[in-house]
């Protein structure tokens, strides 16, 4: 790490480099310099030097040092003691004026460093330069006191040039932005050229600069918005309003205006789609209704107004659905086509599952159904009628069709087919039993013979057992089927083997 005296050397070095580059910039001003300094060096020497605080400043957003709100404008050096001894200084007064010196020149460097604030008032900036060459050759002299006093004056002065140099351009903007809203083109121009002149790369200046090359674009464009706005023609405004937004993007007014005009202007077509959709559906023009509605849709899904015609249009659907699903089941109905009654009924009941003239029709339907199929499966096998369980229950199939008879003349056919069918099977049929007047003949689940040697018996068509008994003879069971088909049936029980 280097020395402070080699610090100062090296400083002393550069600020001589520099003080010949400036004094070839302005030969004049450095005149001047010299000879203020010769007066000051005359003046007899005060005891102490009062120096106000230094404000600290943080860096702008424009990428220049910022400035702190200080209007301290002091040049001269401190000449106090000049001549004399310094004042004796302990170790770490030294250590804490060594700090100072540094933040001192590192603020003057950066100030320097910094192409705006080095370009604007360059003679102040000469001044700070020279200022903190005369404070590093104080310190190298061991004039400790003068060096003290003189260093918080330069950093005041910095600050004071910083905050002159941000109050300079920002002051001829905000002039310039009063002007430009007053529409005063001539004014705006050149206090913005000032600010320019002062800071080229401020944005707002910038962004005013794009805007004044196009005002005088704007302003016609302006008027005749206005005369479109006496036309009443919104149409005409927002085309107007658009162009303006496309030249100047910073015209919040035009912008406001248009979204205004863009607003008012859905809204009418949000209303105009919504009655037309009423009056489809008061006309029973559903197709168009719905049309109108996904228009409506478009501008305003969620509107409140919009989901309630929406639930309107779905209701009179519905009844549309269920109004012409009615006629055609009344149609099928007298028809006596209950097959497709239940296909109506189910489909219409899928759009209106509460409908109670749906849902009865689809019950009475699904219940001709039902019967008319057992009616016709007993019907299809006849011979099962003999059977008393099957009987039984297609005389249970007979019953069921009685009350809906009413409904259906194709179920009432049936249900007289199967009765008479079943009454054929249940008629009575001759038969002839034979014996040898030993046996004791009985019908199983009918009833006792007796012994005979011959008798006729009148048995409902079915299957039946005679079961024959003889004392000493091995019982003998004979079972006959009893059809009317095959009367007069004859039956021989006779107990035949002996035990």
């Amino acid at each position: 790490m280097t020395t402070l005296d080699e610090q100062i050397q090296g400083e002393q070095r550069a600020q001589k480099s520099r003080w010949f580059r400036y004094a070839g910039i302005s030969t004049g001003v450095v005149f001047a310099i010299g000879l203020a300094w010769g007066v000051v060096l005359m003046l007899p020497a005060s005891s102490t030097h009062e120096v106000a605080p230094v404000t600290p400043f943080p860096a702008a957003s424009t990428g220049v040092i910022s400035a702190a709100p200080t209007g301290v404008t002091l040049s001269a050096a401190p000449t106090g003691a000049l001549g004399g001894e310094s004042t004796p200084f302990s170790a770490e007064d030294r250590s804490r004026l060594q700090q100072l010196l540094s933040e001192t020149n590192n603020q003057v460097n950066a100030l320097v460093a910094d192409p705006l604030l080095n370009a604007w008032q360059q003679a102040t900036v000469f001044q700070l330069q020279t200022d903190m060459q005369q404070a590093y050759q104080w310190y190298g002299q061991q004039k400790y006191a003068e060096t003290a006093a003189l260093l918080p004056v330069i950093q005041q002065q910095a600050q004071a040039h910083i905050d002159a140099f941000h109050a300079a351009y920002q002051q001829a903007h905000s002039a310039a932005m009063q002007a430009f809203a007053q529409a005063d083109l001539a004014q705006a121009t050149i206090h913005n050229n000032r600010t320019l002149a002062i800071h080229p790369q401020y944005p707002p200046a910038v962004q005013l600069q794009q805007r004044l090359a196009v005002a005088a674009d704007v302003q016609v464009l302006w008027e005749q918005v206005r005369v479109a706005e006496l036309e009443n023609n919104t149409a005409k405004q927002q085309t107007l309003l658009t162009q303006i937004s496309q030249l100047d993007a910073a015209d919040a007014h035009a912008q406001a205006r248009l979204a205004s005009l863009k607003g008012a202007s859905q809204q009418q077509a949000f209303q105009r789609a919504l009655t037309q959709a009423i009056t489809a559906i008061e006309n029973q023009r559903y197709a168009d209704a719905r049309q109108a509605l996904t228009v409506a849709k478009g501008i305003a899904p969620n509107r409140p107004e919009l989901q309630e015609i929406q639930q309107q249009l779905a209701r009179a659907e519905q009844q549309e659905v269920v109004q012409s699903a009615l006629e055609q089941i009344n149609v099928f109905r007298a028809a006596d086509e209950w097959p497709t009654v239940l296909l109506l009924a189910n489909k219409a009941l899928s759009v209106a599952p509460d409908h109670p003239e749906l849902q009865q029709a689809r019950q009475v339907a699904e219940q001709i159904a039902a019967v008319s199929e057992k009616l016709a499966r007993f019907l299809r096998q006849p011979e099962r009628l003999t059977d008393s369980n099957i009987q039984q229950l297609a005389a249970q199939a007979i019953t069921e069709a009685d009350a809906l008879n009413p409904y259906s003349a194709k179920l009432a056919t049936l249900q007289t087919q199967l009765h008479a069918q079943l009454t054929i099977k249940q008629q009575p049929v001759a038969v002839r039993i034979t014996s040898d007047n030993r046996t004791t003949i009985r019908v199983l689940g009918v009833g006792n013979v007796g012994e005979v040697k011959e008798k006729t018996l009148q048995l409902a068509p079915g299957t039946y057992q005679f079961e024959g008994v003889c004392k000493g003879y091995r019982t003998e069971i004979v079972t006959v089927a009893v059809h009317a088909d095959n009367a007069p049936i004859d039956v021989a029980v006779h107990c035949k083997v002996r035990i």
